[in-house]
């Protein structure tokens, strides 16, 4: 776990033998203790400046595509956004449950489901899941399509559950299902495809034997295929196809092909997007929020923490025109960096044919 704020500080104004703060004095810090509080924001945005993609940086980014729109801004991912990576960029069928991991937060989690019968309940076993003891659950999904094929892909074990798929809550007017477990540890995975009948339906498990079921996953979502897209820069979506979607027409509109970047950092499709099924997946990397609380952490893990020590001392030894001893500091925050590099950026190297 990263240390926090007060820690880091800490560990810089001991090296440099100053008065230490505590949790009650540092938010009325004086002098160089004010001064390593910034330093110590200063040196960890280096660090994160240094390379584009730090693991610990890493984050994987979903925008539910929208019919008719083709923009979509980086404030809609993430506020911290620093990069995002359009090498691997895919157009997938959208998922419309909600929390259909059972996780919430690092935690077991049954947010989003609504109780039917019983006690349902949040458990650990087997990876975060949802428990069904002589116990029903349901959610709500909104915004299907009549007359269009979707799936539910479904993992569980324990018990045999019953899946049932319907217009209200607890109802299997579209499709009903046994999830039959043969034995108590296996893992059942399951595909149900049903036909849309109203805009609305509820996905719902019912265990009724009395034994301990386990759902560990839900997806929903159209029938539809994945599409990776191609990378274009800006100007050649420009030069290519900018006059094409500009125009009065439906010849606009179709599946996504391409993904691009504007000036105003924000993703573009084309074609538009004709169908509001789909999401865009993809990754990308975050900067960090200045440290502010004394009980703040840095998303930088905490064995590389002597590198944020090292450029803070740096920037203090400067700050006292200490110039010989602050390039002892660089060397060894320099040096620190080329260790983060080797551990966290190298990658194995392989021949493939192409």
């Amino acid at each position: 776990m990263a240390s926090s704020y007060l820690v880091l500080v800490n560990n810089v104004l001991r090296d440099m033998n100053e008065v230490e703060l505590t949790s009650s004095t540092f938010a009325t810090s004086r002098g160089v203790q004010t001064t390593v509080k910034d330093y110590i924001n200063r040196s960890i945005s280096d660090i994160l400046n240094s390379e584009l993609n730090w693991p610990f940086t890493h984050a994987e980014g979903s925008i539910d595509v929208i019919a008719g729109k083709s923009l979509y801004s980086y404030q809609s991912i993430a506020s911290t956004l620093k990069y995002v990576d359009y090498d691997n960029m895919i157009l997938q069928p959208k998922n419309f449950i909600q929390n259909g991991d059972f996780e919430i937060a690092g935690a077991a989690s049954i947010t989003n489901w609504t109780t039917v019968g019983g006690s349902p309940a949040a458990s650990s076993k087997f990876g975060n899941t949802l428990l069904l003891t002589s116990a029903e659950a349901s959610q709500e999904v909104n915004d299907l399509i009549v007359g269009r094929s979707y799936t539910v892909l479904t993992q569980t074990s324990g018990a045999t559950l019953t899946l049932e798929i319907g217009t209200s809550s607890g109802g299997s007017q579209t499709k009903s299902s046994t999830l039959t477990i043969s034995s108590g540890n296996e893992i059942l995975l399951t595909e149900t495809t049903f036909t849309a009948t109203a805009t609305t339906h509820y996905v719902s498990f019912t265990e009724a034997a009395g034994a301990a079921a386990f759902v560990k996953l839900v997806e929903l979502s159209e029938s539809a295929t994945s599409i990776a897209l191609k990378y274009l820069s800006y100007e050649e979506y420009t030069e290519r196809y900018r006059e094409r979607d500009s125009r009065p027409d439906v010849d606009k509109f179709g599946d996504p092909e391409y993904v691009y970047t504007t000036y105003n950092n924000e993703i573009g499709l084309t074609p538009i997007p004709d169908t509001s099924n789909r999401s865009l997946k993809f990754d990308y990397y975050v900067a960090s929020s200045a440290l502010s609380a004394a009980t703040d952490t840095s998303i930088i893990p905490e064995r590389f923490e002597p590198v944020i020590n090292a450029r803070s001392k740096y920037y203090t030894y400067m700050f006292r025109s200490d110039t010989q001893t602050a390039q002892f500091a660089l060397k060894e925050y320099e040096d620190g960096l080329k260790r983060m590099r080797v551990e966290l950026l190298n990658r194995k190297n392989y021949m493939r044919a192409v």
